[in-house]
């Protein structure tokens, strides 16, 4: 049976939420990938998964995974595709690793 997660901060501001994240280098998502901040531009967050046998780097929308977080109840992976497209996982780990879900 998949893992469920919970939030832990429903009410958290954007701003808030984008203060947490601004401080991370490195986070890991919920299937153990590593993944390490380059830089945030804007909401739009720069990383590269160490555990990938490429130097490609990936982004994502920070106000995308906020209003996932802010919307959704179920954290399955697959439930992030409308708000973030490709990065998923690391969407769901960086909301564990801001202490978000549980």
């Amino acid at each position: 049976m998949p893992k469920t997660f919970k939030k832990v901060n429903p009410l958290i501001s954007f701003k808030e939420f984008k203060k947490r994240a601004v401080i991370i280098s490195s986070f890991t998502s919920s299937t153990g990938k590593r993944y390490k901040v380059k830089s945030i531009v804007g909401n739009e967050m720069y990383f590269l998964r160490l555990d990938a046998k490429s130097d490609l780097e990936w982004s994502m929308n920070l106000e995308e995974v906020y209003r996932a977080y802010k919307e959704l109840d179920d954290f399955a992976t697959n439930n992030f595709k409308p708000y973030v497209p490709i990065t998923h996982s690391p969407a769901r780990g960086l909301l564990i690793h801001l202490g978000l879900l549980e």
